[in-house]
């Protein structure tokens, strides 16, 4: 079975006229290569992404092989549109799991710049109840505590907003790519 078709073969396989192919060709719809001797060669799969499954190949084998019932060719269609939507729910799937990785290490960053503060909290108390120190000496180091304190405890609040609008952007734009593409687009990627 060839898997190129001149133009004139693309109009007795789809049923359309050769001026809608040139003109689908022209206009970026459809691609071709262009052969060694100048001809314009469209290939099979083009023909299946640009005008569906409801081709006649058949037309072009010159009936050496005869041609498949409507239910063979039914089937294998059928067959060849769950193999392109098992990829796509694949790659869809290693997407959200690459997102949720991601998410998982912010997380987890997240925790351990919490639990450094907490630490720094609990050196504090500490060192409320060990009063043996100065007054003088106790109120500084207290102050360098707590001004410590605040500031770890902004800038996990930085990360942490950091982390859920930078996941809420992957959202929105996985939502905005998956809406905008076409049917075709999202069957063959």
């Amino acid at each position: 079975m060839s898997t190129s078709y001149s133009i004139a073969a693309a109009h007795r396989i789809t049923g359309k006229s050769r001026t809608t192919i040139s003109k689908h060709i022209k206009d970026g719809k459809l691609s071709c290569t262009i052969a060694p001797d100048g001809s314009k060669q469209i290939d099979a799969s083009e023909l299946i992404r640009v005008y569906g499954d409801d081709l006649d190949f058949s037309v072009e084998e010159g009936g050496a092989k005869p041609a498949k019932s409507s239910t063979a060719a039914a089937s294998e269609r059928a067959n060849v549109n769950n193999d392109i939507w098992k990829d796509q729910v694949e790659k869809e799937r290693e997407e959200r799991e690459r997102e949720r990785n991601l998410l998982l290490d912010q997380i987890e960053h997240l925790k351990e710049a919490l639990d450094k503060a907490l630490e720094g909290h609990n050196r504090a108390t500490l060192m409320l109840e060990d009063q043996r120190g100065g007054s003088a000496e106790w109120k500084q180091r207290l102050r360098q505590i707590e001004e410590k304190l605040a500031q770890q405890e902004r800038q996990s609040d930085q990360k942490l907003e950091a982390a859920k609008n930078e996941a809420e952007q992957l959202r929105k734009a996985l939502a905005e790519s998956h809406q905008k593409k076409g049917f075709f687009q999202k069957l063959f990627g």
